[in-house]
């Protein structure tokens, strides 16, 4: 368990309440402290949650209480009420991750024990049988407070299950109803962030309405698989209009924009969709953003080569699983913020990643002037990349190749049972560089056997996956907690790269340690520090990596929004690249004031209106009230 004094705290805080039971009056209080740097979710608050000694009448036997506190039987228990789940789902939870186990307080010897584990029937007879009225009382109360607290500190935290006098929807069809009609009020109100932005260079003596356009666009991109030649005939017998375009003449259109006045078209949409977002306290304070390249469907026609057999098309690039495609890269906020995609650009043939970069960072910073951090794969491990985000001041925070040299620091760390290690290198215009080396599990059997795939690495157990389907209706990503140390998801990212690399030196070596480069400031390098303190502070760094698997969610989604084409022009393409992200944003938006119109303040982080009710409700709504 992760140990700091109340100083190192940023967010130290007693709640003292009182509750009641059977007309007496009892008094709890409770402590939070998290040493993280970075937001915690609502498990980090329980782990940091401490309480005064009064344990209200524990009649338990002593050598019950010697072998489990309990306060571990509250914190699981607040868990459990937090989750709305029963006692079956926390039992599975808590078997696999005998990490938080012991964070709370059960008896377990290291992050691979079960034993110390509570059983399912354990916990019901705790809390049925052994707990008192007053102390499941203080538990309920307890995790209210908690709750509040996380909220208060922007912490995602479960939705509370004891306020049924707010609930004044009296089914789940009826609950299901209210979050339609208020998609589709949403809905109508943000479709003149696109319209009102969006352009074509045509005459101004032009028959078909502008608007026709991108209403048949979106009509295209919201569904499944329809080309511009398919979607003409369905578009005119669904819409209003008694112009609609034609297949050639829509593709003709679009793709006489340019890729700058395209860019532009987004940031236009974007910087709207942010200042509404705003309006509800979204995107404020320092944001974290991702930087990564996607995909489209394989190219299947064909393609120009020289003499050598080499690609000579500036735009259709090959991939290392030997197909071809056309490619685009974003930059999207991730972390606890609405997601939102800021910029885009497709990527030519001989492109630099440092352009790309400095390209995608003068564009977001225009539109939100407060990224703190950005986070990139290896794929943007160069100087130049570097000499980018130093350029723009904003910190990254990158996963990193490992050479020679670092295969050789790795066997190095290894003989000297080293767990992490810092190296430091000054740059002339900017802050100090570090290169963190943290251990890498290599015996772990959910980093074996790893293929490529556009989602974290996930273990393979059985009882954890079936945990992820249970876990994934509260809004909880089971990957937000591994037992190693907290390093292990973002390692298996970078692990599951090596593997599609030429290896030099040591393979057993250089799989001990994962390496990550950062300039960010809260990495230091003190000869003062105990090993266990460098530990904490890579680990409380390398944490925030995980967020960098927002954007690839956001490229699954926002190629179900994309018109799919076998156009060869790059334009039309980057087009219908763009025009998803922009319904995708407006997704967000969407999603974001449902929430807050049926929850009010106290919004979950999980989608209210996943992507297909915003798909089925938009596809109904997509036209102006009749035709302009």
């Amino acid at each position: 368990m992760a140990v700091c004094s109340h100083t190192e705290s940023p967010f130290d805080h007693d709640r003292n309440f009182t509750f009641t039971v059977n007309d007496e009056t009892y008094n709890g209080s409770i402590h939070f402290f998290t040493h993280y740097n970075e937001k915690p979710d609502f498990i980090e608050v329980l782990r940091n949650t401490f309480f005064q000694d009064e344990t209200y009448g524990d009649a338990r036997a002593k050598w019950h209480r010697n072998t489990t506190s309990f306060y571990a039987w509250v914190k699981a228990h607040m868990l459990r009420l937090a989750w709305d789940c029963r006692e079956r789902l926390l039992h599975r939870f808590l078997h696999s991750f005998p990490n938080i186990c012991r964070d709370f307080g059960f008896s377990v010897a290291h992050n691979r024990d079960t034993s110390g584990a509570p059983s399912q029937s354990r916990l019901w007879e705790m809390w049925n049988k052994e707990f008192t009225d007053v102390q499941r009382e203080f538990v309920r109360t307890a995790t209210e407070e908690a709750l509040a607290f996380a909220r208060e500190q922007g912490i995602p935290a479960p939705d509370p299950v004891f306020r049924p006098e707010e609930r004044d929807i009296s089914s789940k069809r009826s609950e299901q109803r209210l979050v339609a009609e208020k998609t589709k009020e949403v809905w109508q109100q943000a479709k003149p962030f696109v319209t009102d932005t969006f352009y074509l260079k045509r005459a101004d003596n032009s028959v078909i309405h502008e608007n026709a356009f991108w209403e048949q666009h979106a009509y295209m991109g919201m569904r499944e698989n329809m080309y511009a030649q398919s979607g003409q005939h369905s578009f005119f017998i669904d819409s209003q209009r008694d112009h609609t375009p034609s297949a050639s003449n829509h593709r003709y259109q679009i793709g006489k924009l340019t890729v700058e006045e395209t860019r532009s078209m987004l940031h236009e949409t974007t910087r709207m969709l942010i200042a509404r977002a705003r309006h509800n306290s979204e995107l404020v304070g320092k944001l974290w953003a991702a930087i990564d390249i996607t995909k489209g469907n394989p190219w299947t026609g064909e393609i120009e080569r020289d003499e050598d057999d080499n690609i000579t098309e500036d735009w259709i690039l090959g991939y290392k699983d030997g197909e071809v495609y056309y490619q685009w890269a974003t930059i999207q906020i991730v972390g606890y913020d609405i997601p939102l995609v800021l910029d885009a650009i497709p990527v030519k043939r001989g492109m630099k990643r440092a352009d790309i970069v400095d390209s995608l960072l003068e564009n977001a910073l225009d539109l939100v002037d407060d990224i703190e951090l950005v986070m990139m794969d290896r794929e943007f491990d160069n100087d130049g990349v570097k000499d980018a985000c130093d350029k723009h001041g904003v910190y990254y925070l990158n996963g990193a190749r490992k050479r020679q040299s670092e295969r050789a620091t790795c066997t190095r760390l290894r003989r000297a049972g080293k767990t992490v290690h810092i190296e430091e290198e000054t740059v002339p215009d900017g802050p100090t560089r570090k290169r963190m080396f943290l251990p890498s599990s290599t015996d772990d059997p959910d980093a074996e056997d790893m293929e490529e795939s556009s989602e974290p690495v996930k273990g393979s157990s059985d009882v954890r996956e079936e945990m992820r389907e249970d876990l994934a209706e509260l809004g909880i990503d089971l990957n937000d907690d591994d037992d190693r140390r907290g390093f292990g998801p973002v390692i298996d990212d970078l692990r599951e790269q090596e593997a599609n690399e030429p290896t030099v030196g040591s393979d057993e070596d250089a799989q001990t340690y994962a390496l990550f480069e950062t300039n960010h400031p809260s990495v230091t390098l003190n000869d003062d520090d105990s090993e266990i303190e460098r530990i904490h502070m890579v680990e409380r760094m390398v944490r925030r990596y995980r967020h960098r698997w927002g954007i690839e969610n956001g490229y699954k989604q926002i190629k179900t929004f994309r018109v799919r084409t076998t156009s060869k022009r790059h334009t039309y393409r980057f087009f219908n690249f763009v025009f998803a992200c922009v319904l995708y944003n407006v997704w967000r938006l969407v999603d974001l004031l449902v929430k807050l119109a049926t929850e009010g303040e106290n919004t979950t982080y999980a989608p209210r209106v996943d992507a297909n009710q915003f798909l089925t409700v938009a596809k109904k709504y997509y036209g102006l009230d009749p035709p302009d």
